[in-house]
Order: C-alpha cells, then sequence, then structure tokens
C-alpha cells in the first residue's frame, strides 16, 4: 500500500509494527490496510492478528463515534428546532407551514412487523434468523431496522480463506430477494424503504416516516 497506510506500519526489518494504523483517523484507508495483511504469507499468524485486532480496534473507535456524532447532530437540530418555535410563538410571528406530507397505507407498527416477516419468509439464509432477531431504532424522521447474517455472505476472492471475516460481501442471489421484499413493502405501505449491506453482515433499513407517526 501506499500514503500513510504503509508508511507507519513496517519496521526496517520487515515486520509488522505494534502500533499499526497509528495516525491513520480515514476508514476506508484502515479497511484497506487491514485487507493487505489479511491472509499474507509475509507476516505470521500470530502477527497477522494481532495487527488486525489492532486495526479493527481502530476502525470501531471511527464508526462509533461516528454514531455519537451523528446522534448528538440530531438532538442538536431537535433542541435548535424548539427554541426556534417557541421564539416565534413567543413574538407572535407564524412559521411557514411545510408541504402537506400524505398519509401512509400501513401503520409504522405493521410496516416493521410484515417486512420483518417477508425478509425471514423470502430470503434464503445460511442459519435461523428471528423476529427478535432485529433491531429497531427512532431516528425521528424515519425508523431504523437492522440485522445481522440474514441472507448468504462469503469473503471476498483476497481474503477467501480468512475465518471471522468482518467485511464480507453479500451474495448477488441475496441482495435481489432483498429488493424484490423492499419494493413490495414500499409499495404495500407507502413509504420509502432503502437498504444498505454493512460491515459484519448486518442490514440495515430505512423506513420513511409519514403524518400521523
Amino acid at each position: 500500500m501506499g500514503g500513510r497506510g504503509s508508511g507507519g506500519s513496517h519496521n526496517a526489518g520487515g515486520k509488522l509494527s505494534k502500533n499499526i494504523g497509528a495516525g491513520i483517523t480515514d476508514r476506508a484507508e484502515l479497511v484497506n490496510l487491514y485487507n493487505s495483511i489479511s491472509g499474507n504469507p509475509s507476516y505470521t499468524a500470530e502477527e497477522r492478528v494481532r495487527a488486525m485486532n489492532s486495526i479493527k480496534e481502530k476502525i470501531d473507535e471511527i464508526d462509533n463515534k461516528k454514531a455519537e456524532d451523528l446522534k448528538q447532530k440530531r438532538l442538536d437540530a431537535l433542541a435548535k428546532a424548539r427554541e426556534k418555535r417557541a421564539e416565534n410563538l413567543k413574538n407572535g410571528v407564524k412559521t411557514e407551514k411545510k408541504p402537506r406530507q400524505t398519509k401512509a397505507k400501513m401503520s409504522m407498527d405493521n410496516t416493521v412487523y410484515d417486512l420483518k416477516s417477508q425478509l425471514i419468509r423470502n430470503v434464503d439464509t445460511d442459519g435461523y434468523i428471528r423476529s427478535s432477531d432485529f433491531r429497531v431504532e427512532d431516528y425521528g424522521d424515519f425508523i431504523n431496522v437492522q440485522v445481522r447474517d440474514l441472507g448468504k455472505w462469503k469473503n471476498p476472492s483476497h481474503a477467501r480463506y480468512e475465518e471471522d471475516y468482518d467485511w464480507q460481501v453479500l451474495h448477488k442471489s441475496s441482495g435481489k430477494q432483498i429488493d424484490k421484499v423492499v419494493k413490495r413493502m414500499a409499495k404495500q405501505s407507502g413509504r420509502k424503504i432503502t437498504w444498505s449491506a454493512e460491515e459484519k453482515n448486518w442490514l440495515s433499513f430505512d423506513i420513511e416516516k409519514k403524518k400521523g407517526d
């Protein structure tokens, strides 16, 4: 690798530095560094495991900070909006009305329940997924639903023989099955639903809130 990923990762003897990845704050660069070490025969298994665990900790720190920053940003925006409404009310200022929002065809509870049920029923999975395996969180403008290990996953070619690999990729067949479920649920519920595959075999679904939610 080039740039910081290689310059601060090895010592003069060619062995992996104990503080590998130090100073790297870009997540993608850390992932690339992780992948370059995974299965690399130039290093012993012990060196690879130690280095990969160290890099994984740094990636987790970035992910956790990003999640906390996003949460705080939403809380700050909500507090600012409330202060503005209170100030306008005190000064007799009428706020501009938002465009009229249409109602959904299904309640949010039913949408979440049916989404989970249809994913379990219609997506082939190596294992057993229950409704209780799903996480549901409210982010104000949308509901986020997450589940791990739904569908079929595989290691990318450069990490074909790695065990417990954190950045597996979703099989195309599973992606197509999930697409069908999401499109069908979006039409039935009258809500915009998007999804993405994330690290550690997590799938994330965002469900739009509508009038009355």
